[in-house]
């Protein structure tokens, strides 16, 4: 039923003068009865003369405790005549003294309400709400039955809240011999089913926020679009939409000054990851299981169906993937719409958002900004050089050689510009000898390491394939040797990160650290065994433990012999230090002496599994 056809129903109904029976509004938990009610019956209430009350029965197992709920819930509905308020109390209370001053004197309202009786009270202004009809602990028949007494006898209006299947299917209603529709026809007198409607109830949501000026103004002008993801979902709880609200005026600040595209990817993704997330399908332990969600893109779904479509098997029936479902459900008519954000995932299932990580995740979806020497870089060391014309190319050799000069490019990107360079004077194409070249350029990669910034992949892919080009030899030699410098210098201070980590017996960042590291062929080749035995000694058990599961861990796969026989020489070195010691020291407690040996022996274990699978030298 449309809500404006329960208001007009609710309407008429308050406005009768002589009513014997309740109304009751059913919806399904979550749906926003009680939204409904505070925002739009009480005003209807408020038009009517009548003064609005609302009682949760939530929990409530006896009549006394409803009554003492309703007690404190009416006596700041009585207004300014305390005369009236005295009067009732006289024929309720033995003790007209102990409760006047106890009222006058702004005592608790529920010693007041003890052994009162607030049916002395008139209750034809009043308009109750009572709501979570099926959470009440107090049995239907009796609950309705007390009820009943105002509703014929004082006419008063009466709104129940409920989702009626639970009410019927609660232990204490089913055990009843009169079943729940016999006892509710004689109390209730129509029964009106809400069905929030979106388009509605989300305006009504965004306004709470209207104190935050631009959070508002955001809210408002996305309203339509925000419509449209639940609409499509056909997801009406007001619980998970005003969840999905706060979650949008907590990362605001991150969008505000974002494209529009993106903030649009944003809100998207936010609708879709708390949907599951209130449903349960998503919970907080998958904070750092992506799901493979991340790795869905445009084309993702039909590699997926088609790769199936490749087997031979196709016709037998398979078991859908997670991540396929999720993408029949949200991104088959979407999909434009679709980027995963690691920070947004995780602040949905954890609660914790960090900014700074959001908005560099935003960074890399923008457009990159090309520098200008790049620009040039791209211009002019291609094939496409030739249709340049002859003022353009020499512009750009003039600007590229003095860049490459300052050392502004990539280490590596100095072997294609000795190339160009070295072709293009061959060639007669520029005024410059080889040995020129090769003294700016060398003079260039001095100054172009001093920035660090090394890349093993691309160091291994340039030195994978012989240099065809023997007057270049100069310059890959230069490029190898500063690469392996700056690595030597790198891998030492990871090293000794390391070391520095266990000193400090961060649990937490030492478990990380080394995780991350896994494979990392170049941290223990470059730790000094004695100097880890050292720190190790002076560290808590609970560090020793975890090195141990530590060293376990870091060769528990098929084939450690392949990746990680540099670690050896450490290991082997590390086992004999530890055999030394744990042989030498007498003093060492039960638990120590423990977790050293079980050290020694995750230790052995991984030299045994990395000599066993080691590639054999042809």
């Amino acid at each position: 039923m449309k809500t404006d056809h329960i208001e007009n129903i609710v309407g008429d109904y308050l406005k009768e003068k002589e009513t014997q029976y309740a109304l009751l509004v059913n919806g399904a938990w979550g749906s926003g009865k009680t939204f409904f009610w505070k925002n739009r019956l009480t005003k209807i209430a408020d038009d009517s003369g009548l003064k609005p009350m609302y009682v949760s029965l939530n929990g409530i197992s006896n009549i006394d405790k409803l009554e003492q709920q309703i007690f404190i819930q009416l006596l700041p509905k009585l207004g300014e005549n305390q005369t009236d308020i005295v009067k009732n109390l006289t024929t309720v209370s033995k003790n007209l003294a102990n409760a006047a001053s106890k009222f006058f004197f702004k005592s608790d309202l529920t010693d007041i309400a003890k052994g009162t009786s607030v049916k002395a009270f008139n209750f034809k202004k009043y308009c109750i709400c009572f709501d979570d009809l099926e959470r009440c602990k107090i049995p239907i028949d009796e609950l309705f039955g007390y009820l009943s007494d105002f509703v014929e006898h004082k006419n008063l209006k009466c709104i129940i809240l409920a989702d009626e299947p639970k009410v019927k299917e609660h232990k204490i209603n089913m055990e009843l011999i009169n079943g729940y529709d016999a006892i509710k026809e004689k109390i209730l007198g129509r029964i009106l089913n809400y069905e929030p409607e979106i388009e509605v109830v989300v305006p009504e949501l965004i306004e709470k926020f209207k104190s935050k000026k631009s959070v508002y103004t955001f809210l408002k002008t996305k309203q339509d679009f925000i419509i449209s993801l639940f609409k499509d979902q056909n997801i009406d709880n007001l619980r998970i939409i005003n969840f999905y609200l706060e979650n949008l005026s907590k990362i605001y600040p991150g969008l505000k000054d974002e494209d529009d595209a993106f903030v649009l990817e944003c809100i998207f993704f936010t609708a879709i990851i708390t949907i599951e997330f209130k449903k349960g399908i998503l919970t907080s332990k998958d904070v750092n299981d992506f799901k493979d969600l991340n790795q869905i893109d445009a084309g993702w779904y039909s590699r997926i169906t088609s790769r199936h479509l490749m087997k031979k098997d196709k016709d037998e029936p398979r078991e859908k993937s997670y991540t396929e479902f999720f993408y029949e459900k949200y991104l088959s008519n979407n999909i434009e719409n679709y980027q995963f954000y690691p920070s947004l995932y995780r602040f949905i299932l954890s609660g914790f958002f960090s900014e700074a990580i959001f908005k560099a995740e935003l960074k890399v979806r923008k457009p990159e900004e090309v520098p200008d020497h790049i620009v040039a870089f791209r211009r002019l060391l291609n094939y496409k050089f030739r249709e340049l014309k002859d003022e353009t190319f020499a512009k750009l050799v003039e600007e590229v050689y003095e860049n490459a000069k300052k050392g502004v490019y990539w280490l590596y990107d100095y072997k294609q510009i000795a190339n160009f360079y070295l072709y293009f004077a061959q060639n007669g194409l520029i005024d410059l000898t080889a040995e020129e070249i090769n003294k700016t350029l060398l003079s260039g990669l001095k100054k172009a390491i001093k920035r660090k910034d090394i890349h093993q992949y691309t160091y291994d892919n340039l030195m994978r394939f012989e240099n065809e080009n023997p007057e270049t030899q100069t310059i890959v030699d230069e490029i190898a040797r500063l690469h392996r410098e700056v690595q030597v210098e790198m891998e030492n201070e990871d090293s000794q990160k390391a070391l520095l980590l266990i000193e400090n017996g961060n649990k937490e960042k030492i478990a990380t650290f080394f995780q991350d590291n896994k494979f990392k062929k170049e941290i223990l080749p470059f730790l000094r065994p004695s100097d880890f035995l050292v720190i190790l000694k002076k560290a808590p058990n609970e560090i020793v433990f975890l090195m141990g599961e530590i060293f376990r861990e870091r060769y528990s796969y098929n084939n450690p012999g392949e990746f990680m026989a540099g670690d050896l020489d450490f290991l082997r070195e590390i086992k004999t230090l530890l055999e030394t010691y744990l042989k030498k020291t007498k003093d060492l407690g039960p638990v120590r002496k423990h977790n050293f040996n079980s050290l020694f022996e995750n230790i052995e274990d991984s030299i045994q599994k990395i000599v066993k699978t080691q590639k054999s030298i042809p």
